[in-house]
């Protein structure tokens, strides 16, 4: 018994020191930056977190999946910007979380299921362009307008509208989303 015990002693202590053959197929390199960019942030003059109220508006704009409505703008101001050169541009990035559709990148309607209106999200727009946000996706970083902050402050010009998923029925609809600042 006692050599029973003193041989599996052995194999589980050299199963512990036992190396793995692996060859070196190649090398990933990481790199970031850290700055000491910062702004003071509003989004319509308001400190975070900020309120957009969108128009009151009937089912019968939004009968069909596709179809939007009520679009309205609102800014998000950056003033008092610490560390900025000539080329330094920012944008917001909205990022992804509970409140997001991952197959749309719309906001979903997060109001009381008993007061809800039904088939209805919300979309973000560049306005600039008139382009969909397409919220918590990375192509943002390039696919959204940059604006020059060289002078200490600017203002991001966006839009939010009502986005039929199908034929939408009467209630509140409410949403929220975060945003980061992007400088480059």
């Amino acid at each position: 018994m006692k050599f029973n015990t003193l041989a599996l002693s052995a194999v589980i202590a050299s199963a512990c020191f036992a190396s793995s053959a692996m060859a070196a197929d190649g090398t990933i390199n990481f790199e970031g930056e850290l700055v000491a960019t910062t702004c003071d942030i509003t989004v319509d003059g308001q400190p975070s977190p900020a309120l957009v109220t969108l128009p009151t508006v009937s089912v019968a704009t939004l009968a069909a999946a596709g179809q939007t409505t009520g679009t309205t703008g609102f800014t998000i101001g950056l003033e008092n910007c610490q560390g900025v050169t000539a080329t330094n541009t920012a944008a917001a990035f909205f990022e992804n979380g509970s409140t997001v559709d991952f197959n749309s990148y719309n906001l979903i309607n997060t109001a009381a299921a008993a007061t809800a209106a039904t088939n209805v999200q919300l979309q973000l727009l560049d306005q600039q362009t008139g382009t969909k946000i397409k919220v918590g996706n990375s192509d943002q970083t390039v696919n959204t307008t940059r604006f020059d902050i060289s002078s200490g402050s600017t203002v991001l010009p966006y839009s939010v509208e009502y986005y039929a998923t199908g034929a939408t029925t009467p209630g509140l609809v409410e949403s929220a989303v975060n945003f980061s600042i992007d400088y480059q």
